[in-house]
């Protein structure tokens, strides 16, 4: 009996078979183990028993979903949670996975949660998460289907994350089948640009992708580096952006951090008008769980900023982009309100310490401070902001 897996991956070492699950996340079997199976052979995308009992497969799966349960991800060795249609984890009510409607005809699609680069200003500072989490292609498109037939205007996906979409394995076939979606008028996606080559682009623009946002805070390469924690290929990242800028949207969106990067904006200013790319500059902003290299400047500060700048360099930095056509649109309905208490129910550590990701009414609910690990647990919400819920214990 052969069988074979399209986002699993099989290779030998020593005394276990490594499973590589959409390409960066991993878990062990052991070799003892399948050898009960029967005697076995692996290829890379398969495994092959000499026996064709009926319950070998039904066997091979619980070792599989055993495997799950230890899943970690190749990058940083943390634990990973893979939701998916049988985990019972909803995919609306959390902020840093699934989807994410605001009321708008954009929504936001977060597949992941990994990030290849260590930012020094990045809102999400990943060593106080714990855990990644990696969500089910087939699970995030039916879910968006639900949601975008509530919306009376065209929508526009944003795919996004608390790392970067470009680490997920299945982002080209998203991209493919979100498309495929009669009402999507658009599909962009925030990138910091270092997995996205010509290649990778072509495929991603052919399956859909009308819209790139580039995260490039520095042109210098040291400077660049020291920004992301990381050796940033800056030379080869300006040459992938030169070519997005011929053949899709291609908006760069570098974080201006006060006394850090101020020069470097200039130059990124310069470098966008002379590829034709847009410009999104962002002021940096402090959060309670990211990152804080200086102290954020007001906003009313950081667009007096932009106009002398706009004044310097003779280009618009202060209008919206209308390419993606925003609108306000139908809200998702709030099952509960902040300040209720509700009975839900747990089903995984979520990212933070100390923090789990729990149900109720077809929602997430991340509680925190919450030492239980499962069963059903009271809690206070203290925010519900566009379906997004949190809560602590009472």
């Amino acid at each position: 009996m052969k069988l074979e897996y399209k986002d699993l991956s099989f290779t030998e070492s020593g005394d276990y078979i490594i499973v590589l699950f959409l390409k960066i996340y991993y878990f062990n079997l052991e070799k003892d183990e399948l050898n009960k199976l029967g005697k076995f052979k692996i290829e890379k995308h398969s495994i092959s028993f000499e026996s064709d009992k009926k319950t070998l497969k039904q066997k091979f799966d619980f070792l599989l979903t055993k495997g799950f349960t230890e899943l970690k991800c190749t990058l940083n060795n943390k634990p990973t949670l893979y939701v998916h249609k049988n985990s019972g984890i909803p995919l609306i009510g959390s902020n840093e996975f699934g989807i994410i409607d605001r009321g708008t005809n954009t929504i936001e699609v977060k597949p992941i949660t990994t990030c290849n680069i260590d930012c020094i200003f990045c809102s999400v500072d990943h060593t106080k998460r714990e855990r990644d989490i990696v969500v089910e292609q087939d699970y995030l498109i039916d879910e968006l289907k639900k949601v975008i037939k509530l919306k009376q205007n065209k929508v526009n996906i944003h795919i996004g994350s608390q790392g970067d979409p470009s680490l997920y394995g299945n982002l080209v076939s998203l991209v493919r089948k979100s498309r495929k979606i009669k009402q999507v008028n658009a599909i962009s996606m925030v990138t910091n640009g270092i997995l996205i080559t010509k290649t990778i682009f072509d495929k991603l623009v052919n399956a859909g992708m009308t819209h790139f946002h580039v995260s490039l805070h520095s042109l210098h390469p040291y400077k660049a580096s020291e920004l992301a924690n990381y050796k940033y290929p800056v030379k080869k990242v300006k040459k992938v952006c030169e070519y997005m800028a011929k053949k899709a949207h291609l908006l760069l969106v570098p974080v201006w951090l006060p006394s850090i990067n101020d020069k470097d904006i200039e130059d990124i200013i310069k470098f966008s008008k002379g590829i034709g790319a847009f410009l999104g500059i962002q002021n940096f902003l402090e959060y309670k769980f990211g990152k804080r290299p200086v102290n954020s400047v007001p906003m009313k500060l950081f667009y007096k900023n932009l106009k002398e700048l706009e004044s310097k360099l003779n280009v618009d930095l202060t209008s919206l982009d209308n390419s993606l056509e925003f609108k306000e649109d139908t809200k998702l309905i709030k099952p509960f309100k902040k300040g209720e208490i509700i009975t839900v129910e747990i089903k995984a550590k979520a990212r933070l310490r100390n923090t789990v990701i729990a149900v109720a009414e077809d929602r997430v609910v991340t509680v925190v401070n919450c030492f239980k690990e499962k069963g059903n647990v009271k809690v206070k919400l203290i925010r519900d902001k566009h379906n997004i819920f949190t809560a602590v214990l009472v």
